[in-house]
């Protein structure tokens, strides 16, 4: 072996591994072409944009500015190459477009949101049910005392909530009773027709039972203003409300039940929020036959709601009760 190491060839040169001869470059192969990716959140704005109808209103709500929800919307009309909305001095519209694209997207989007909630609530811990009603007597007169009933048959807590207001699209409930409001394009169910009944304590009935009703001193709830004159004219007694004696008046049916309850007058009221006093004997029907309201009870199930099943089933339950407190 030589003073080096390494391997020597017949020229005394290191040995090396053959060089590979050059490869010409593979010709640049097509590539298919990639669609650019929606851009989503544009789109998740752009539908509350839709709902609420005003950039301002869409951003208090998702936590942006104005103009943050503006390049939002921007942003996916550039991506769609037509605009969504009309901007001008008479406020934001959808566009022919918008409107078309709106009415799509927009049941995809909400089914993303209720699968996501429904997953997420799995491991929330018990379940809640969010209960609103605009009709603050039936909430104390009906729901109240028998809430316990749903809860335990049920297993779920329900969270009772009244308000005279219009629902708002961010408003968070699952039903909505009323009477007077209208949820839109929900699922909706016929709770019960109104039965007008008049009533008193049993010593006020010994007294007005054989006195024409003209001579009756009667208790009216003026958040109903409209239920003493129906009672009136389907009962034929020829008294318009003005022939007839009015003894005091009171914001809401609760109050007016109070009233009579404590032996003020004469109350006509909707039969199932004196249900529970004429069992327990507390008040008496008057000798005259209960007469059908044009108070028409509905609930709504929000759209958005998390919790559809037990929705349906409070809905069924509310019906029921409504119902046995109107025998016949």
């Amino acid at each position: 072996m030589s003073e080096s190491d390494t391997p020597q060839g017949p020229d005394h040169g290191p040995i090396t591994a053959p060089t590979a001869p050059t490869a010409s470059p593979a010709p640049a192969l097509p590539r298919p072409g990639r669609p650019e990716p929606v851009p989503l959140n544009a789109l998740r704005v752009f539908v509350e944009a839709a709902r609420w109808g005003s950039f301002k209103r869409t951003g208090q709500h998702l936590g942006l500015t104005q103009s943050g929800v503006s390049r939002h919307v921007a942003t996916l009309e550039a991506w769609l190459g037509q605009p969504l909305f009309r901007r001008g001095g008479a406020g934001l519209s959808l566009t022919d477009a918008g409107r078309l694209y709106f009415d799509t997207v927009q049941d995809a989007m909400a089914t993303i949101e209720l699968t996501s909630q429904q997953l997420r609530s799995r491991t929330a811990g018990p379940s809640v049910l969010q209960v609103r009603t605009s009709l603050p007597s039936l909430a104390m007169a009906v729901l109240i005392p028998a809430l316990s009933r749903f809860q335990q048959a049920h297993q779920v807590t329900v969270e009772l909530t009244t308000s005279l207001a219009m629902p708002q699209a961010d408003d968070a409930f699952d039903v909505l009773v009323t009477r007077d409001l209208n949820l839109g394009h929900a699922e909706q169910w016929h709770l019960a027709h109104e039965e007008l009944v008049a009533v008193a304590t049993p010593d006020q009935l010994r007294r007005w039972q054989h006195t024409p009703v003209q001579g009756w001193p009667l208790l009216v709830a003026r958040s109903r203003p409209d239920v003493l004159a129906q009672w009136s004219r389907q009962q034929g007694t020829g008294a318009g409300t003005g022939a007839l004696h009015i003894q005091a008046g009171f914001d809401h049916y609760f109050l007016a039940i109070a009233a009579a309850l404590s032996g003020a007058g004469v109350l006509v009221a909707p039969s199932f929020l004196v249900a529970s006093h004429l069992q327990q004997g507390l008040l008496a029907e008057l000798p005259l036959e209960r007469v059908r309201g044009e108070g028409r009870y509905l609930a709504f199930i929000h759209p958005r709601s998390t919790q559809p099943d037990p929705a349906r089933a409070f809905c069924r339950w509310i019906k029921a009760e409504l119902a046995a407190s109107q025998p016949g």
